[in-house]
């Protein structure tokens, strides 16, 4: 049964307990990882398009950016 992030290997599973997650939101494809401190909030950040869904891999590295207390991406 998949979870928010749908079907993720073990491995890229227990990344997410401490990085945020860059995620396409066209086709839900996990792209990368971002280290996150151990006290900050992990967050999933979303790209419209990657290059598996005709975008390009300069598609993939546009996120927004975060400004919170304790964290800024």
């Amino acid at each position: 049964m998949p979870d928010d992030l749908g079907y993720i290997c073990p491995q890229c599973n227990l990344k997410t307990t401490h990085s945020h997650v860059i995620q396409c939101s066209s086709c839900k494809t996990i792209l990368n990882f971002v280290r996150a401190s151990i006290n900050e909030e992990k967050h999933v950040f979303n790209v419209n398009k990657c290059s598996h869904c005709v975008g390009t891999i300069e598609d993939e590295w546009e996120i927004e950016p975060i400004y919170q207390g304790d964290s800024y991406i």
